[in-house]
């Protein structure tokens, strides 16, 4: 067999193995947050319930979406989410939310907490969530 279609044949399973590691990787670094968690979002003077959903996909990426009941919001998706060992981040992306709504907050140490910062369109909150 010739030298280098052995050493594409040796390539595609390790390329294959470091993938499977790193999604399985990300998958448990995402684990605490998956799951239903409720709260609210404090900013302006007033307070809005929310209920957030975190979840893992077919290829074991972390995938979100929020509801905002007293606005008549469902399933509204989340996106860019970033986990940083206790820290989270993640954006409500629906094109008719505007504001750009970002999530800036850390796991307590109970792991059923997050607490944070939250911003939209130059107004800045706080959100606290807890696990279901």
């Amino acid at each position: 067999m010739n030298r280098s279609l052995i050493k594409r044949l040796l390539f595609i399973p390790i390329v294959f193995g470091l993938l499977t590691i790193h999604s399985s990787l990300f998958a448990k670094d995402a684990e605490p947050y998956l799951g239903t968690w409720k709260g609210a979002i404090s900013a302006m003077g007033q307070e809005l319930e929310i209920i957030i959903e975190f979840l893992l996909d077919d290829e074991e990426n972390i995938q979100g979406n929020i509801d905002v009941p007293t606005q008549g919001a469902t399933d509204l998706p989340l996106g860019s989410i970033q986990i940083e060992g206790k820290m989270i981040s993640f954006k409500i992306v629906h094109p008719e939310v505007q504001g750009d709504p970002t999530f800036k907050g850390e796991l307590d140490e109970s792991g059923k907490k997050i607490f944070g910062d939250f911003s939209q369109g130059g107004a800045e909150g706080t959100f606290s969530i807890e696990k279901e």
